[in-house]
């Protein structure tokens, strides 16, 4: 079995996750803006494009994170980075529901959720945002299939195989199982993301060059299909807007992969600001809008609702912190000492 090694970390991605996070929450608060203003509202709209983001982000990092190890120590290190602080928001989101609206969650919805496998017990979320976590575990599975069968070396098979796959999927809907596996449409972002980390390690390689312009290409087209599920009758306007969004998202991890944006040192605080875009994700749509719902007509609407967003920051920070960073240094103390009684045993 592999050391434990450490990958090679993108300082600019963390201030852009925390962006993205706060894309999606100005998104949800959206309902609460005034109808006079027009260019908040305007701008905040697109803000749903965030979680295409974390998408590519996460088939950039997680190709990263899963070079030189086992499929058990890329679970273990997944599971680690998910689950804690998944569990604390879901407890927090189920407490504040109960508490501030009187909405009880059923247990066997609480548990299910727990396990981000619900939807495929047909349980509903407890928060509309879990979706996306559903759709990174499954990514996950796969890629965790691939380290397990020692098949993930071979990258130039499995993601132009799993691209002709996902074509075929939005021309044909076949297979029509793919969704049990992986998610058909953001599959285009996942390998747009796994495409751009192969280049950030061989600018030459062809075959990656290759997926990542077909899956971007491919990320376009389908974001302005996807506009009228997020967005209230789009325009033309609009949808050409949000394509051009995706664009920029694409076109920003090819320049990152040519190795254009790195930055080798960075504040002690800066890895914070990603740090907490987790949790703060999890916490904004359903708890936060209970307690704005809760707490409308007492102040200024604006300032109610930035009283909420910093009261997410402040709980975020304090989940990383007292959580995340607890869990993961134990975690890896763990981790070590399997390895090295693995080890010993041969």
């Amino acid at each position: 079995m592999s050391d434990v090694r450490k990958t090679m970390r993108f300082f600019i991605l963390d201030p852009l996750r925390l962006l993205a996070a706060f894309a999606v929450l100005l998104y949800h608060y959206s309902i609460y803006f005034e109808a006079s203003d027009i260019s908040l509202i305007a701008i905040s709209r697109y803000g749903y494009l965030g979680v295409d983001f974390f998408f590519l982000l996460s088939g950039f990092v997680i190709m990263a994170s899963a070079q030189n190890r086992s499929a058990f120590e890329f679970a273990f290190a997944r599971g680690l980075r998910i689950y804690p602080a998944f569990i604390i928001c879901l407890l927090l989101t189920v407490f504040i529901s109960y508490l501030i609206s009187g909405t009880s969650i059923p247990l066997k919805n609480a548990i299910a959720n727990a396990t981000i496998f619900n939807d495929y017990l047909g349980i509903p979320n407890v928060d509309g945002v879990y979706w996306t976590l559903q759709a990174e575990i499954k990514f996950y599975g796969c890629i965790f299939i691939l380290l397990l069968t020692g098949l993930f070396v071979y990258h130039r098979y499995w993601i132009g195989l799993w691209l002709l796959i996902a074509i075929i999927h939005y021309f044909y809907k076949q297979p029509f199982f793919m969704g049990w596996f992986i998610n058909p449409s953001y599959s285009f972002y996942f390998i747009a993301g796994v495409s751009a980390y192969l280049l950030s390690k061989n600018k030459r390689d062809l075959n990656a060059q290759c997926c990542f312009w077909i899956s971007s290409t491919f990320c376009v087209l389908i974001s302005g299909e996807q506009a009228t599920g997020f967005l209230s009758n789009p325009s033309p306007a609009t949808v050409l807007n949000v394509r051009l969004l995706v664009a920029i998202f694409c076109v920003f991890f090819f320049v990152l992969a040519l190795g254009l944006l790195n930055i080798k040192r960075v504040p002690g605080w800066w890895v914070y600001l990603g740090a907490i875009s987790y949790p703060l994700y999890l916490l904004h749509n359903r708890a936060g809008k209970a307690l704005i719902d809760n707490f409308m007509g007492t102040i200024d609407t604006y300032w109610l609702l930035l009283m909420v967003t910093l009261a997410i920051v402040l709980v975020a920070l304090l989940i990383h912190c007292c959580v995340e960073k607890t869990t993961d240094k134990a975690g890896k103390q763990l981790l070590k000492r399997f390895l090295r009684k693995n080890k010993a045993s041969y």
